[in-house]
């Protein structure tokens, strides 16, 4: 009821605005190429409520000039004047900050004064990927810059369709666990589960369960088929390798053996949508910087490069399908990996 409620005062809202009700006056200062955006921005979303009035620039150049319909109205010198003879509710500074502090203080210590609210738009650092945001942190104002998607509802709707998935899966796979189970046992000798460390959110080290898809004395034999590695980059990939057992082989085709990760994603230190987990020995081989940023979010139980060819793409379309997953993150874009993870399971594209 609150949900509808507020979706139809926000829709009546953006009707009232776009026709020029409930809008709130603003000026700009700084006619630059940072007001000019901002001031184009507005002009695109009539829904925010904003009207802008003018702007003011003490470059000579500006004088007589207008950005997307607003004139200039003077200095900033001439600021007092204009907020003693216009009617202005908010005012957005989009003076650089580095060459302009001097006039940006002067201009917000005036504002204040006059209770104004002042909007400064902040060029701190050229980022290039990261999104800067504004937060009281503990009474302490601060700009946070995050090149992940931050903390929201959003996150908090992933974590518990993590747990609606995990719970369902593991509950429905119960009896072909212990079908694979009994297989592991009559194929091999050894445990039927195989748990190693990977390298998780944040560097995070957790114990990764799988189903034992290899001899017993897997990774004893690993120096005698290291040469043998058919990818370029740390990762280790044969495609087929030695060490594999007949049930393995064929719990790697389906990726059942990968169901037991699902415990996992239950504790939290996995997604079901997420850059799958490297283990250490691959973690530690990565030499390039921008790779890393992989380990900026949750890893998962399947991702991009997953239902993009899997096993039959380099190590480096890996890693930017990874970071391009991260870039693109929504819970539209989850919900169609795993809607596509289906087929590239039953089919087995790129399994290995």
């Amino acid at each position: 009821m609150i949900s509808s409620v507020r979706l139809a005062l926000r829709y009546n809202l953006r009707r009232l605005r776009e026709r020029g009700h409930n809008v709130k006056s603003l000026l700009i200062v700084g006619g630059g190429l940072r007001g000019q955006r901002f001031a184009a921005h507005i002009k695109r979303r009539h829904d925010l409520g904003y009207k802008i009035i003018g702007y003011v620039d003490s470059n000579a150049a500006y004088a007589g000039r207008s950005i997307e319909g607003a004139r200039h109205l003077g200095t900033i010198e001439d600021l007092p004047s204009i907020i003693a003879s216009e009617v202005i509710d908010e005012v957005a500074v989009a003076l650089p900050i580095k060459s302009h502090y001097s006039q940006i203080e002067k201009t917000v210590g005036l504002l204040e004064e006059q209770g104004i609210t002042t909007h400064v738009l902040s060029d701190l650092f050229p980022q290039k990927l990261a999104r800067a945001h504004s937060v009281d942190f503990d009474g302490v104002p601060i700009v946070t810059l995050g090149s992940v998607p931050p903390f929201s509802w959003r996150t908090e709707a992933k974590r518990i369709m993590d747990l609606a998935v995990s719970i369902s899966l593991l509950f429905i796979s119960a009896p072909l666990f212990a079908l694979v189970a009994i297989a592991i046992k009559l194929d091999s000798r050894g445990p039927i589960f195989f748990v190693q460390e990977r390298v998780g959110f944040s560097k995070r080290r957790f114990r990764m369960i799988k189903f034992r898809t290899m001899t017993n004395d897997a990774e004893q034999r690993m120096k005698e088929v290291e040469h043998l590695n058919e990818k370029s980059g740390p990762i280790f990939k044969i495609r087929n390798d030695p060490r594999i057992t007949r049930v393995g082989r064929w719990l790697r085709k389906t990726s059942i053996d990968e169901l037991p990760q699902l415990m996992n994603v239950l504790l939290g230190d996995m997604s079901i949508v997420g850059p799958r987990p490297l283990s250490v020995r691959d973690a530690t081989r990565m030499e390039e910087v921008w790779q890393k940023r992989r380990f900026s979010v949750k890893p998962g139980l399947t991702c991009l490069w997953q239902v993009s060819g899997r096993s039959n793409l380099s190590f480096e379309q890996w890693m930017q399908m990874d970071l391009e997953y991260i870039d693109r993150w929504s819970l539209k874009l989850d919900a169609s990996i795993l809607l596509r993870t289906i087929p590239a399971i039953v089919l087995a594209r790129g399994a290995s």
